[in-house]
């Protein structure tokens, strides 16, 4: 991981896996709320964006989060989604809860940080 940054104002979490920069990108909106980049050459994450962070964390504690963005996604983006989704490091972020077709794949948020961690995370 490259670098992570909370803005506690916008409660925004931004979590860099790697340098977009040079390389080519792409951005799928999971939900209205979740933003994922990743290179469509390699199918490495390259940055997570997570806008009402806390909000959205303790609303998954009750109700999986419905990924309707990706639901949205063509084949060929969905299935690499997916993948990515399923594995390390995205996985200390968001575990998916369940998948019973392509047009319901839902989530959780993973609490990684506390108040306090988050607090070190902030950005200025």
């Amino acid at each position: 991981m490259k670098a992570i940054h909370y803005d506690a104002e916008g409660d925004i979490l931004s979590v860099t896996f790697a340098e977009a920069s040079g390389q080519p990108h792409t951005g799928v909106e999971l939900t209205d709320n979740i933003v994922l980049y990743y290179n469509p050459n390699t199918g490495k994450p390259l940055k997570l964006i997570l806008v009402s962070y806390q909000a959205m964390l303790h609303a998954s504690i009750q109700t999986p989060i419905l990924l309707d963005g990706l639901a949205q996604a063509p084949a060929k983006v969905y299935t690499t989604i997916l993948h990515l989704l399923q594995h390390a490091p995205l996985t200390a972020f968001i575990r998916l809860e369940e998948v019973r077709d392509r047009s319901e794949p839902t989530s959780r948020l993973q609490e990684v940080f506390t108040s306090t961690t988050l607090q070190s995370v902030m950005t200025n």
